[in-house]
C-alpha cells in the first residue's frame, strides 16, 4: 500500500504551506550553489524565503533534512527521467541532464560541498544514501522499457546501468577535475549502451 503521509517538510499541494515550502526549497538550492554547505545557514534561507526561521525548523528540524529535501526537489525538476523511445536516447538524455545539473559553477559547488559535508555528518550521509536510492529507483524504468523492447538482454542489471552512466560524470567532478561536458554525456551513454547490448555474449 502506498503511504499518503508527506515527507519531512512536505505539505499537500495548494495554499500557503505549499507556497512556503516552494520558497524555502528554492532559497535553499540557490544558497547552496552560491556558498556551499559550510557557509549555508538557515537564517539566510529564511530571509530569502521571507519567512521566520522557526517556520523553517518546524517543517525541517535539521539542516540535513532541509538540504536533502531541496536536493531531491531540485533533481526531480532538473534531472527528469526521459522516455525517448530508445535506450540510447534515454541514457544520453539522462547523462546530459546530470552534466547540466552538476557541471555548472554553482552546481559543482553545491555537489562537492554536500559530498564533503557528508563525510562529517552521519545524518547527512544517511539522508543522501536515501536520496540516491530513490533516484536510482525512479531511473529503473529506462532499463526496464529497453528490456521489454528487446533492446537489452533480459538479465541486464538496471541499477548497474544507471550507475555506470552517471559514475564517470561524478568521477570528473569529485576526483579528476576534467571537463564535464555534453560530449562526455553522449560518449558515456553510447559506451554503456553498447556494452549492455553485448553482455549476453560474455
Amino acid at each position: 500500500m502506498t503511504s499518503t503521509h508527506p515527507r519531512v517538510g512536505e505539505q499537500r499541494p495548494g495554499g500557503r504551506a505549499a507556497r512556503v515550502r516552494t520558497a524555502v526549497l528554492q532559497a535553499t538550492a540557490e544558497l547552496l550553489m552560491e556558498v556551499g554547505y559550510d557557509q549555508f545557514t538557515v537564517d539566510e534561507v529564511a530571509a530569502r524565503a521571507d519567512v521566520h526561521k522557526t517556520t523553517v525548523y518546524r517543517r525541517w528540524p535539521t539542516k540535513a533534512q532541509l538540504i536533502t529535501d531541496a536536493v531531491r526537489t531540485h533533481s526531480a525538476e532538473n534531472v527528469p527521467i526521459p522516455d525517448t523511445g530508445s535506450v540510447l536516447g534515454d541514457l544520453q538524455a539522462l547523462a546530459r541532464s546530470v552534466v547540466a545539473n552538476i557541471g555548472s559553477e554553482g552546481g559543482s559547488r553545491r555537489s562537492r560541498s554536500i559530498v564533503a559535508a557528508a563525510a562529517h555528518s552521519e545524518e547527512l550521509t544517511t539522508s543522501m544514501h536515501t536520496f540516491w536510492a530513490e533516484r536510482l529507483a525512479v531511473s529503473i524504468p529506462i532499463v526496464e522499457r529497453a528490456i521489454e523492447r528487446g533492446d537489452l538482454p533480459a538479465d541486464t542489471d538496471p541499477n548497474l546501468i544507471i550507475e555506470t552512466v552517471i559514475g564517470p560524470i561524478w568521477l570528473r567532478l569529485l576526483l579528476t577535475g576534467e571537463p564535464i561536458t555534453a560530449d562526455l554525456a553522449e560518449r558515456v551513454a553510447e559506451l554503456v549502451t553498447a556494452g549492455a547490448r553485448n553482455s549476453s555474449d560474455r
